[in-house]
């Protein structure tokens, strides 16, 4: 039986930090995909929101398994419990989201930084946030129109999210000269 996945988008205030995959065993475990690669969201005693809840529920065990992980959460004491969640997606609140390092940053975080060159010059608001595979790809929106500006560290020099802007060198043939 195929299970069709929505595509939808945490709430606000909210962070998604993963999704159930299917139900593993008979009591009541999850298979979870993570949406970070150390799933530090997922980890025993995080507090985690399933289904749209607005109740918290607790990891009370975590463990990777072939490419994705398998949690067991409190409250969820059965397989037939476990299927009722197949496809959930798994949020974090905003204020209690963990990172993998420092330099990493959640998509909401990103949206609306102005993109700023080394020289000053301001190209726009990240709009949107592509993730492509190798490295994710900001959409800058401003004066001279759309931009897709790779998120790799010859690119991105500096991002701030305390005071909205990321900085970003230009290299040769990013911008069309032509606008």
């Amino acid at each position: 039986m195929a299970v069709e996945i929505a595509a939808e988008e945490p709430r606000p205030g909210y962070t998604a930090v993963g999704r159930v995959l299917r139900p593993h065993g008979i009591r009541g475990e999850l298979r979870c995909s993570a949406f970070s690669p150390a799933a530090p969201n997922l980890q025993a005693d995080c507090r985690i929101f399933l289904a749209g809840s607005e109740r918290a529920v607790r990891v009370v065990r975590a463990r990777p398994d072939k490419g994705g992980w398998i949690l067991e959460i409190f409250g969820v004491n059965t397989r037939d419990a476990a299927e009722a969640l197949v496809g959930t997606l798994i949020e974090a609140a905003d204020a209690d989201v963990k990172r993998d390092d420092a330099e990493s940053f959640f998509v909401h975080e990103l949206i609306g930084l102005r993109a700023i060159t080394e020289t000053g010059e301001e190209l726009g608001v990240v709009s949107e946030v592509l993730q492509m595979g190798a490295a994710d790809v900001y959409v800058i929106h401003g004066p001279r129109g759309e931009i897709l500006l790779p998120a790799i560290g010859d690119v991105v020099k500096q991002i701030d999210t305390a005071k909205q802007f990321m900085r970003i060198t230009l290299l040769p043939g990013l911008l069309d000269e032509s606008k």
